[in-house]
């Protein structure tokens, strides 16, 4: 009876792993390629099915080397141990880049742009022939425009595009930070409001244009 539920439970895993393997792909292409909504594709992609992927996969593959140990008669206390040992680490190590490590990075990136920012300002008040540049307010754009998430999404950071995030309601162009469309695990051309606020504090975007605000 108890090897029934085991049986079935790995296939249900194996279909889960299938159909979320097949979404990943189609979110991956929607996030670079455009023909699904990227702000959608983005969101399915990194927040739900990468987990649902990663679910289906030690399920399903738990289920098969168990039955190859056994096959192999190895399939012992030592075996069990070091498959549960191997999950953990798997799993244990990519929560740990998927959640962590983007953090620390961007916490020591935004360090070191701080003491850039301090350094660039001193060298500036010590210079008497700048001071009038440098106490004159950067201009707004009086160009700036409202744009829909759909409008948003097309300034993506890939093909030439500029690379826009929504922060706060307010667009930015933050085309010298996300490289191909992307900085770390976010994209360009979306609103990432929470993301931006888990890692950096406002005052990060005071040296990026605002080019407009986002629709409410």
């Amino acid at each position: 009876m108890l090897q029934k539920i085991i049986t079935k439970i790995d296939r249900i895993s194996a279909w889960i792993l299938f159909v979320g393997m097949i979404l990943y792909f189609i979110s991956g292409y929607g996030m670079t390629k455009g023909f699904i909504h990227p702000a959608l594709a983005t969101k399915l992609h990194l927040n739900y099915l990468t987990y649902f992927v990663i679910f289906g996969f030690i399920v399903h593959t738990y289920y098969a080397i168990h039955l190859a140990f056994k096959r192999w008669r190895i399939w012992n206390g030592y075996t069990k141990l070091l498959l549960l040992l191997f999950y953990l680490f798997f799993l244990s190590g990519f929560v740990y880049v998927d959640r962590f490590y983007s953090a620390e990075k961007a916490a020591a990136e935004d360090q070191s742009e701080n003491v850039a920012n301090v350094t660039e300002k001193n060298n500036a008040t010590s210079s008497t022939t700048n001071s009038a540049a440098t106490s004159q307010p950067t201009s707004t754009n009086s160009t700036a425009k409202t744009f829909t998430l759909a409008q948003l999404a097309k300034y993506n950071g890939l093909n030439g595009q500029p690379a826009y995030v929504a922060v706060d309601g307010d667009v930015y162009d933050l085309s010298a930070k996300f490289q191909q469309g992307q900085h770390f695990s976010h994209y360009a051309g979306t609103e990432l409001t929470n993301a931006f606020y888990s890692y950096h504090a406002k005052r990060s975007l005071a040296k990026y244009p605002i080019v407009g605000t986002l629709a409410k």
